[in-house]
């Protein structure tokens, strides 16, 4: 028998070391995950307005999008956090809501909000899980060095986590997830507050995982961290609007871009609008597409009515892609998902 859940709001069934090796099936060769028709609703409001999606085995996969954008409604179904209120979806070949304990048994999630135990050590924190999962107490030690010792942390696993600095605390949240050697690995913003050098370090980690074969399914505002992906679905306002690999989305643009600022944008838009050079809406500044903005930008500075203050070109980003199809950029609010909604939070409270 497993041990029984512990008091936690998350808590999980609990699966016995000694449980026999389930057979090959059709499951384990399905998508890792497969999402038909998913639709969300809190009273009026409609988070999700009908999400098709498949995540193949062993990929990297991002989910991108503004707050309010649907992100944490459909990364908590996934994880089976939340029931969708119509359509459905699979992961691992198993249905996230008739087989909720199944799929938990096979997944590791760190929350974007701390869910280890502040005051127990790092190494105590492991055990604690996979005491949960069903292991012996020696395996459960056995699995929480190995984990620390592949992730830099065998040195300060002796300490509270509260002492721990915050990369140090974000890989232990990652090291909590390996407990159980999961197949599917969710992370929700998991490198939110880190600084540069700590956000590299986890993504290395978690990219080792998945040139092991881990499917990572992953939110994130962060630019960079996209760029990771084997595919990016861009999400807004409840749906997918691009889903493809990051130089496909961004070879939508083609060229290249210009970004204007003068001294009156309203005329100098005015202007470029009626030469054929219409700046893309949604933007305080000018910004423009073209197929080969260096050539084009000394002409526009020798010609513009108005003096230029700033001008630069670059290649299209994600951000630019994000904007030419919404209309503003990523880091602007999307109407809320819900009021109260589940963002995370210590031990992944908002259990459905």
């Amino acid at each position: 028998m497993g041990l029984p859940c512990a008091p936690r709001p998350l808590c999980w069934r609990a699966v016995t070391e000694t449980a026999p090796a389930p057979a090959v099936s059709a499951a384990s060769q399905a998508p890792a995950i497969e999402v038909r028709g998913l639709v969300k609703r809190y009273g009026e409001v409609e988070a999700l307005r009908g999400i098709d999606l498949t995540v193949e085995a062993g990929e990297r996969f991002a989910l991108l999008g503004p707050n309010g954008a649907g992100k944490t409604t459909l990364f908590s179904i996934l994880a089976t956090l939340r029931a969708p209120t119509e359509g459905g979806a699979r992961v691992l070949g198993r249905d996230v809501v008739a087989e909720r304990d199944a799929v938990r048994r096979e997944m590791g999630i760190v929350f974007q909000e701390p869910a280890i135990e502040q005051q127990l050590s790092g190494r105590d924190n492991l055990l604690l899980m996979g005491l949960l999962y069903g292991l012996t107490t020696p395996a459960a030690r056995r699995r929480a060095d190995e984990i620390l010792g592949q992730l830099g942390l065998a040195d300060s696993a002796g300490r509270p986590a509260k002492t721990l600095s915050g990369g140090q605390r974000r890989k232990l949240e990652l090291a909590r997830a390996l407990v159980t050697d999961p197949r599917i690995l969710f992370l929700d913003e998991a490198t939110l507050g880190l600084d540069v050098e700590g956000r590299r370090g986890f993504w290395g980690h978690v990219r080792g995982l998945a040139a092991a074969g881990r499917t990572v399914f992953f939110t994130t505002h962060y630019m960079e961290e996209a760029e990771v992906a084997d595919r990016i679905a861009l999400i807004d306002a409840g749906r997918i609007v691009a889903l493809d690999t990051p130089r496909a989305l961004k070879s939508r643009l083609g060229g290249g871009v210009i970004r204007l600022q003068t001294e009156d944008d309203t005329q100098a838009r005015a202007w470029l609008t009626e030469r054929g050079l219409a700046p893309e809406p949604g933007t305080a500044e000018l910004m423009l597409l073209h197929a080969d903005p260096a050539a084009v930008l000394p002409e526009l500075l020798r010609h513009l009515p108005v003096k230029v203050r700033r001008a630069e070109v670059h290649e299209p980003s994600l951000e630019d892609v994000f904007l030419k199809l919404t209309g503003r950029k990523l880091g602007a609010d999307a109407p809320a998902e819900k009021a109260g909604g589940w963002r995370g939070g210590k031990g992944g409270r908002g259990r459905p």
